[in-house]
């Protein structure tokens, strides 16, 4: 399992951001903020897309966004295929660190 540090906001609330701790395990995401769980999902059935502000997560119809302190590390144990230029140019320095 791999654990992520971070935050998580609604896209399109003005309401500040909540801190969490993002689990992906056997290709399922579990988001908790202290003891609470928020969601779990099938990577699958998320909708990931990388962007300058953090990782926008689309389930259910609610769009959330993850900003996660490796943001580098989650993108490439996804598989993340579209991202923000910046965060391209960083996952191409961690993939070509470790060749």
């Amino acid at each position: 399992m791999s654990r992520y540090q971070g935050s998580l906001r609604l896209a399109h609330s003005a309401d500040a951001p909540v801190q969490i701790e993002l689990d992906l395990e056997d290709e399922r995401v579990k988001i908790r903020a202290g003891s609470a769980t928020i969601g779990e999902w099938p990577l699958s059935e998320l909708g990931i897309r990388g962007q300058d502000d953090g990782f926008h997560m689309r389930a259910g119809g609610d769009e959330m966004i993850v900003d996660l302190t490796d943001d580098v590390a989650f993108a490439l144990e996804i598989g993340l295929h579209s991202a923000s230029p910046r965060l391209r140019r960083r996952m191409g320095a961690a993939f070509n660190e470790h060749r």
